[in-house]
């Protein structure tokens, strides 16, 4: 059985899956017909399994049926659609370690393995399967190596292990004490990673409602930067039920791809969580974590004072790639100020110090430097790979590389070019 057999019959299976799906939605009173009806025009989008943006598929995603305009009603899905937990488990067993999240995955587990019995079976159907599932923290060790120098890295591995944790806590405190209830053959590592995944990537904070759900149809959109459209509830008119609701905040022509936002994500936040990311993202930062040295000879002196000011002796900055906060600059004066310049400014301790003053040419130098050492530090971590921005770049490159190598180098493009702008910056101002 040849692999183009084999992906016919499973774009097969994912029409039949669709139009199940699309089936299911408009007996449980989904407006999504795309033919008029009396009173109604035809519903503004439709599910494509294709969909692409700045040149890269997304999957599944909904694109424009007819013209939209701004301010029309996109997604409008009744509230007992909606797959969320009522109660807490914190709430039950009072432990506030468990929250919402853990409740909803158990919620998720238990639906799934209902099967054909569960309301949301033909919605289970349209979910990512398992090897689609392409979050950041669970890629292969072949596809992770080629983020060297990307702390990408070590966050998908601190979350992937809060994973594990979390699973433990709760084999601990819900899953051994009814094992009748929660079978070890349902409810293990596995499927609990899996129920977080769809949860990462999918579910939405209803803000009204304060509760986070999984919201079949709406939760196909794909996330674009640029857009302020999200998805919330709201009370039905003359009614005690909500519905769920987005409206569009620009205008679509048609077979245009509609989108929402997934809120201001770097491209760590959108690998990680989502499994993708946006060279044109504006909320693309990376973290630089700064500390008052311990070796300093006035260390506790300004431990000290900076527990009086409430503050912090580390602090992690995001640097963007057109700006980097001032406040950088405010704490790296207090952090490589000593004592001749308390001196020069004729203090003997740091009671008047101002981190707004930039007067002392020394120090601002130093401030610079420190900067410009540290993002010459990070690029240096950065290996580069043979042929990086040749294979990027070229249309028809003989190297084969997976989706999500490709990812990955421009993942350490993105984040290298933030530290070369910066880097760049602060030459200049040496000259």
């Amino acid at each position: 059985m040849n692999n183009n057999y084999i992906a016919k019959m499973q774009k097969l299976d994912e029409k039949e899956d669709k139009d199940k799906f699309l089936s299911w939605l408009s007996h449980n009173n989904v407006y999504i017909f795309n033919k008029s009806t009396w009173g109604r025009a035809p519903h503004q989008c439709f599910v494509s399994n294709e969909t692409t943006d700045e040149g890269e598929s997304c999957g599944k995603g909904l694109l424009a049926f007819r013209k939209i305009q701004q301010g029309e009603k996109i997604v409008e899905i009744p509230e007992n659609l909606v797959l969320k937990v009522e109660k807490n488990l914190s709430e039950i067993i009072n432990d506030d370690y468990l929250n919402e999240y853990d409740s909803l995955a158990i919620s998720l587990i238990q639906q799934r393995a209902m099967g054909d019995k569960s309301k949301w079976k033909i919605y289970f159907d349209v979910l990512p399967r398992e090897a689609d599932l392409n979050l950041g923290f669970r890629w292969k060790i072949h596809d992770v190596l080629f983020l060297q120098g990307s702390k990408t890295i070590n966050a998908s591995a601190y979350l992937k292990e809060k994973i594990k944790i979390q699973y433990y806590r709760m084999e601990e405190k819900v899953f051994s004490k009814n094992s009748f209830q929660y079978p070890k053959s349902i409810f293990n590592l596995i499927s609990w990673e899996w129920a977080l995944s769809i949860l990462l990537s999918r579910a939405i904070f209803l803000q009204n409602l304060r509760k986070v759900a999984l919201v079949p149809y709406a939760d196909f959109m794909n996330h674009n930067p640029f857009s302020t459209s999200y998805i919330d509830s709201k009370k039905i008119a003359f009614s005690e039920n909500n519905e769920i609701i987005m409206y569009s905040d620009k205008d679509y022509n048609k077979f245009d791809q509609v989108f929402t936002t997934y809120g201001q994500k770097t491209n760590l936040e959108l690998l990680i969580l989502y499994g993708f990311i946006l060279e044109r993202n504006p909320f693309d930062s990376i973290e630089l974590r700064i500390a008052v040295s311990k070796s300093d000879p006035r260390f506790t002196e300004k431990q000290k004072f900076m527990f009086d000011c409430d503050k912090a002796t580390e602090i992690t900055f995001p640097i963007f790639y057109y700006k980097y906060p001032k406040e950088l600059y405010e704490f790296l004066r207090f952090c490589a100020l000593n004592v001749i310049d308390l001196e020069n400014c004729g203090n003997a301790d740091f009671s008047d110090f101002d981190f707004l003053d930039e007067t002392n040419i020394n120090l601002e130098k130093v401030v610079r430097k420190i900067i410009l050492f540290a993002c010459e530090k990070n690029l240096k971590n950065y290996l580069k790979t043979i042929s990086e921005e040749n294979i990027l770049n070229a249309a028809n490159s003989n190297i084969l590389l997976t989706k999500n190598q490709k990812m990955a180098l421009k993942q350490r493009k993105c984040e290298k070019k933030i530290f070369q702008r910066l880097n760049i910056n602060l030459q200049k101002e040496f000259k």
